[in-house]
Parts: structure tokens; sequence; C-alpha cells
């Protein structure tokens, strides 16, 4: 439970998305009915001149929604309902802050409405599992106290499209009642979820529902909503509202809108079949999608998340990034269209997660180990053994594989030499050699970059780079921090990621391609350059092309033969050759 007094400025991009196919603030990705149209091109000089008129409008809604007409108040759009309420009921006593309960993550105005009124937010979050995030009903339920003046719920809530359970709407209400708060239902994505509260307003006076013409009915360009609660409510709100807060033209809209509910019915039924396509293509693809009853879906797209963004706005297509918020790291905001947009979107974002893919193992390929890794090897074996140890021993060992872990390698030079030392013992002293101390510099010092930067430079630009390395994280990461090419590598896969399951296991590698989100159908674009056999082995189990590194082996010709045996579609001298051998 996080207490905020305070929140981010709201400030949607809304310039320049006429013309685009526009999956990011939820709107109808129709239009409104055709029927509207033509009422707004029917208006007069008289109908634009005079103060706008709400009875008859009114009555005809409150019809449609089955409540008394008293029951109902017009707003300029559900945002003007949100300040209202808060206006009418956060009020300060005793000159402290005025409390609000709101669940998160939600709707960001809620926040900034709140922030305006000094009031004192109490965010409670809610708890998110593989596929879904979970409404938090027992604390929310904990904290209401009679300090609590307002709670609001999002149902379906935005971003997460969450559903709350109607027993733990109930239970909320009630305990609200007892202790004279209220309780404020934000109904925008009701078409599409097609459950509502409205059926409590009888009974529970302390409920205040808001809905809007903005989402499915296509209306968000005309601003209007409405509450709807209980009369004396409705009237202590229209205490502080402007008396023509809703202009003409919505009026005019939304009337010809309710006589064409097929419409939205239709396009609802529509958007509900897309979500469910939707979200079977990303699963499909590995991307995670979590439950949505709204008109809109949130996707985990992992460290790929800013290049599907970009990739799709290059398109025309506008989604909307919500990583910055907690729980949705990573997490994009598609609103759901019609199938034909629908399969717009999936193909353009196949399109992008298809680019071909990179993987490179560490050592030997992309960074020289001659003195550093190889020597440690060298010395440590030579520390316990009592002998001189060949590189040529070394690399021995390197082309039977099942040794990419350079700590197992170096045992089992030792025990090669008849000496049994404990492996705590072997690694402390090779982390010794390779990190060095106070007193000596570590041979880690003593490495060198091997792929030119600028060869490195176009590679990203053209496809997905990552790396799967049995160094451990701290040293990967160091290295490539060292020669500042972290940047270029959108995924890194070190030993403690892979635990006993290190090559030639393909586990590393698939890793990888899960973290850089490659479709499955676009698995066999993915090469994997490594050094040694386990290299080439890994990705022949992992179902991927390798490409063999030879340049910086010590007598490492011996290995050609056995790597194209495994599957290499290619042998290289020199890691910069690379880009001949790539398309």
């Amino acid at each position: 439970m996080i207490n905020k007094n305070t929140a981010d400025k709201y400030t949607p991009v809304n310039e320049g998305r006429k013309g685009k196919l526009r999956l990011d603030f939820n709107e109808n990705t129709l239009g409104c009915s055709s029927k509207v149209i033509t009422a707004i091109k029917n208006i007069t000089a008289e109908d634009l001149a005079a103060y706008p008129e709400y009875v008859v409008f009114k009555k005809k809604l409150a019809k449609y929604l089955k409540v008394n007409v008293n029951n109902l108040m017009l707003t300029n759009g559900a945002d003007e309902a949100i300040s209202l309420v808060f206006n009418a009921y956060l009020n300060k006593a005793a000159n402290k802050p005025a409390e609000i309960i709101i669940p998160t993550p939600s709707f960001e105005m809620l926040n900034v409405y709140a922030q305006n009124l000094d009031a004192k937010t109490v965010s409670i979050p809610y708890k998110k599992t593989d596929n879904s995030f979970i409404f938090p009903t027992e604390v929310v339920l904990a904290t209401i106290n009679t300090k609590t003046q307002l709670v609001v719920l999002v149902n379906p809530n935005n971003p997460t499209g969450t559903a709350i359970d109607k027993e733990d709407i109930l239970k909320i209400i009630q305990k609200a009642k007892k202790n004279n708060t209220i309780v404020l239902i934000d109904e925008a994505y009701y078409e599409f979820y097609g459950r509502s509260f409205l059926g409590l307003l009888n009974k529970y006076n302390n409920l205040i529902i808001i809905r809007t013409f903005s989402k499915a009915f296509g209306l968000a360009g005309l601003r209007l909503g409405y509450a709807i609660a209980d009369k004396n409510r409705i009237n202590e709100i229209r205490k502080i509202s402007s008396p023509y807060n809703v202009n003409s033209l919505a009026v005019i809209a939304a009337d010809t809108a309710l006589d064409d509910t097929r419409f939205v019915k239709k396009y609802v039924k529509e958007v509900n079949q897309s979500k469910k396509y939707i979200e079977s293509e990303l699963n499909k693809s590995g991307i995670k999608t979590f439950k949505s009853e709204a008109n809109f879906l949130i996707a985990d797209f992992g460290e790929s998340s800013k290049k599907v963004i970009s990739g799709l706005a290059k398109a025309g297509i506008l989604v909307r990034d919500r990583s910055k918020i907690p729980l949705l790291q990573n997490c994009v905001r598609m609103t759901i269209g019609t199938k034909e947009q629908s399969s717009v979107l999936i193909d353009e974002i196949k399109k992008i997660l298809g680019e071909k893919v990179i993987l490179f193992d560490l050592d030997g390929v992309l960074v020289d180990v001659k003195n550093s890794y190889r020597l440690t090897i060298k010395k440590t074996a030579e520390f316990f053994a009592k002998q001189k140890i060949t590189y040529k021993e070394i690399q021995s060992f390197k082309e039977k594989g099942g040794y990419n872990n350079d700590w197992d390698l170096t045992e089992a030079i030792i025990s090669s030499k008849g000496a049994r030392i404990k492996k705590q013992d072997i690694i402390k002293k090779f982390q010794e050699f390779y990190l060095g101390n106070k007193k000596k510099k570590g041979l880690i010092n003593n490495e060198a970059w091997l792929l030119d930067k600028n060869l490195l430079k176009n590679l990203y630009k053209k496809y997905r780079l990552g790396i799967v390395t049995g160094r451990p994280k701290e040293e990967a990461y160091y290295v490539l921090k060292k020669f500042k090419v972290l940047g270029f590598f959108d995924a890194v896969i070190a030993m403690e990621d892979c635990g006993k399951k290190q090559k030639p296991n393909p586990f590393g590698i698939n890793l990888a391609l899960k973290r850089l989100n490659l479709a499955k159908a676009n698995k066999k674009s993915a090469i994997y350059i490594g050094d040694n056999i386990d290299d080439i082995k890994a990705a022949k189990n992992a179902g991927i092309k390798s490409i063999g590194i030879l340049s910086s082996n010590i007598n490492s010709k011996s290995l050609k033969k056995p790597m194209i045996n495994n599957g290499a579609i290619k042998i290289l001298n020199d890691i910069n050759k690379l880009a001949s051998v790539i398309t």
C-alpha cells in the first residue's frame, strides 16, 4: 500500500493522429454511426446560436439506462464527471487532507484530480499473475475507515482490463456505507464488458456510477459523459457544475446514437472476437497477454517493447507505452479494433519481431581470451597439478565438448594429472588469477575486443543481437561495459541464468530467444555464433543455425570438421568476416 500526495501530469499525445490506425486511446476505431454524421450535417444556425437543451435527451438516455431521469446528470466527458465528484466529496476536515482510495494501476486522471485538491491518495496495488491482474479486495476492505471519503473503482479497469467481481464490489459498497464513504465506479468500458452495477443504486445511496459516449459509441471528440446516482447525490454534484457544460452538438449526436444501438452492439461483438484473435496470435509468438474485459489488451513484449512501439508507429499504427507504470514494465496497451484492423496489427508486429536474430558466444568470439581465461585455466591447473600444462592440452579438452564452463574444464585437466582438489578451492584460485586482488591486477585486464565497432553498429541496425555465454553474469557485464558495447545487445544470458543447463544444453539459447520475443515461426532465422563444439551443438539442439569461429582458438583448425558435422553452416577464421556470410 502506497500513500501518495502527488501525481505526474497527464499529458496524452493528441496531435497528428488522424489518418492513422489509432489503437492508443481506446476509441471506437470505426468512428460513430453514419446516422450521427447525417444528424450533425443537418444542424441549423439556431442549433448553434441557442444555448443547449437537455430535458428531452435526458429522458431518452434515462429510458435507455432504465433509471429515473432524476438520477442522471450530463457531463463534459466522463473526465468532468470524475472531477465534479471529487470536488463534491473530497473535503478537508479540521485542516486535514481528504482521503481517497484508488486501486492501482488505474486511470491516470484520478491521481491528477486528487492532487489538485491536495487529497491524500491511498494507492492499493493490484496483484499480478502470469496472465491476469487480480483486484486487491481484502486490502481495500481493510483500508476503508471513517477517514475515507471516497473509493474509486474502474470496472473494467484501465489500463489492465481487469473486471471486479460483483461480490467484491458489494462488500466494498457495504463497508463504505458503514463509514459514510462514497464509492465511485467508472464504467467507461461497460458496453464491452456487458455487466453494470446500476441495479444497486436504489439500495445504496453512497454509490455513483459514471459512463461515457467516447468509447463504444465513437463520440470521443464531442466529450459527453454522465453520472448516475441517488437524486440527492446528483443534486449535490449539480450545484458545483456549470449550467451548460455539455454542448448542443454532443446532445444531438448522442441522441441519434441511441437510435442506432445496433451499430454499437455489432461493433462491440466484433471487437470482442478480435480480442480473442489477437490474444491467440500474440501468445503463439511467445508474447504474454493479460485477461481483459475491455476493448484493449495489455501485452508484455519484454525487452522488445520499445522496438515494437516505434516500429508500429513507422507503419502508421499507434499503441500506448505503459512500461513506466508500476506492474507494467515492458507492457504495451493496444486498443482492439475490427477483425481487419487486428490482422493489420498482428502482421506488423510479426514483421517487427521477425527481424533476424544473431546470438553470440562471448569468449573467443567477441572477446580475445587467450591471455585471460585461457591463461587463467593454465595457471590454475599448473598451481594444483604441480606440472606444466600446455595450451594444446587445454584445446584438446575444449574439442571433446562438455566443458563449456571454464571451472569445469580446469577441474578436468587437474584430475587428468592425478590431483584431486575440491571444486570450491579450484574456483577460488581461478578467480584470484582472473580477477586479481589488491596486490595484483587480474588477467581479465588482458582481454581485447574482437568485433569491429562499426560492423557491430551496422549489425545492430539490421538485427536483434544477444549474447549467450558461460561467463558469470558480473564478469560478462563487466567486459561489455568496459568496451562500451552493452547497449548493442538486447539480451545477455550468463551462467547464472542457466544453472546446470549449460551448453550444449539449448536452454540458454532458447531463453535468449524468449527474451527477444522471437516468434516461433521466425526461429529458423536466428543464428548462434560460437567458437567451440558445445556452442554448435547447443544451437543445433535449439533448432537454429550456427556459425563457427576459429580465429581466437589455439590450434583450432581441428575444430572445423566436428563443427560442420554438428550443423555449422559456415566456419570463419575471423569474426569480422561475418557481414560477408549473413544476409
